[in-house]
């Protein structure tokens, strides 16, 4: 039997007597790890496919601990285009366009309007003909009590004198009064008139306004995104052919220049994230561009997990991270969906070996098995890290040592 052979058949050399080790990864919660080559060797029993166990050599390297999460981009700055009118949309904007400010971005049916303000205009021309008609009552009235007051007037010097009764000076004041309190009513009449008139000029201000708002302008320059509407389980963005209601938001224009990514991480990972971590971020529109980035807010409270099909809490306490991009890209758009990768670690010079060659026994020890003189050899080692694919050992085994990637079975 070769000594290759002979490993396999010897299979593990226990610690404690009677303990069998149980097939748990010793990891910590990571991710991604670069420039890492990991050395596979021959299988150590050639001669049976069933019984037969890789090995990976121990390597030193560089190994950098990452957190890889999901996030949103957003811009940190962006103004709001909101429905002026409940009139019906006709015309959009490509989402993702590029606007200067006072450019037409929204367009609204107007014929409604165009009715609107003929009606307002010709309530406006009877309310002025109304208006005019008082005001020559009124200075008819005018005349008229100018005349009553002549004549009256002229009359207590005749009654002294003899020439006009006490019963006709009478009738004279009274008629005298009369036509005062007619002219009042003239008066109130003209007051009137002219309220109707300001509120028809009103009218045909706002029916003309809610004209001129067929068409919305940018007031600033910035990426087009369209607002969305509904229930948070099924959201619908904005189209041409609905009639928002007034003051509904219908694009953002967010401003490129301050673009960032609203992330979160788990309880579990919350020790390992940074204020000034750097980060790299990939788009799920352009997975082979990387973009650098910062984190500049971590949460103090924690909040539920929402899930993103349901809409639900799914149980899980995250806290929100803001990361900042660094790089300035036409192809950072809000919205896009994003991976970034949050430094946790840099180690340098350090021994690794595959994750797969890492368990837990049943005393909850941190073992690997080494293909050691024809006999899988259980070996305790502590750990100073993990990604998904690799683990940091800092005690228990040396470079070039040859781990086993699977659990040896007991004779």
């Amino acid at each position: 039997m070769s000594a290759m052979q002979s490993v396999t058949a010897s299979w593990v050399e226990r610690l404690p007597a009677g303990v069998r080790a149980r097939p748990r990864v010793a990891a910590g919660a990571a991710v991604a790890v670069a420039g890492i080559g990991l050395l596979l060797v021959a299988a150590l029993r050639p001669d049976s496919a069933a019984e037969r166990i890789p090995t990976a050599r121990v390597e030193r390297g560089d190994v950098r601990i990452t957190l890889v999460e999901s996030g949103e981009l957003r811009a940190e700055s962006q103004a709001t285009v909101s429905a002026p009118t409940d009139k019906q949309i006709v015309w959009l904007v490509p989402e993702g366009a590029h606007v200067k400010q006072g450019d037409p971005v929204v367009r609204f049916e107007s014929t409604k309007y165009e009715i609107e303000k003929a009606t307002t205009e010709s309530a406006l021309a009877v309310a002025r003909a109304e208006l005019e008609k008082t005001l020559g009552a009124l200075e008819s009235q005018q005349a008229s009590q100018e005349k009553a007051r002549l004549e009256y007037a002229a009359l207590p010097e005749l009654a002294e004198k003899g020439f006009v009764n006490r019963n006709e000076l009478d009738a004279a004041r009274l008629a005298h009064e009369e036509v005062k309190a007619t002219t009042r009513s003239f008066n109130a009449a003209v007051v009137a008139a002219r309220a109707n008139v300001e509120r028809a000029e009103r009218d045909v201000q706002q029916s003309e306004r809610k004209l001129k708002e067929g068409d919305v302008r940018a007031p600033r320059d910035g990426v087009v995104v369209y607002a969305t509407t509904g229930e948070a389980t099924n959201p619908r963005k904005i189209t041409v052919g609905m009639v928002p209601f007034e003051g509904m938001n219908l694009i953002y224009l967010p401003d490129p220049s301050s673009m960032r990514v609203d992330a979160e991480v788990t309880e579990f990972d919350l020790a390992k994230v940074r204020v000034g971590s750097p980060v790299e971020l990939r788009l799920d529109a352009y997975p082979d561009a990387v973009f650098r980035g910062e984190v500049t807010s971590i949460a103090s409270l924690a909040r539920q997990k929402i899930s993103r099909v349901t809409g639900q809490p799914i149980g899980v306490k995250v806290f929100d991270v803001g990361i900042n991009v660094l790089d300035h890209d036409e192809r950072l758009k809000p919205g896009l969906s994003t991976t970034v990768e949050i430094l946790v670690s840099e180690n340098p010079g350090v021994l690794y070996v595959p994750i797969a060659a890492v368990f837990v026994d049943d005393l909850d020890h941190t073992v690997v098995y080494i293909a050691q003189d024809g006999r899988a050899v259980e070996m305790p080692v502590t750990l100073a890290g993990s990604t998904d694919r690799v683990a940091i050992v800092s005690s228990g085994i040396d470079e070039g040592d040859e781990v086993l990637l699977g659990l040896p079975q007991a004779p």
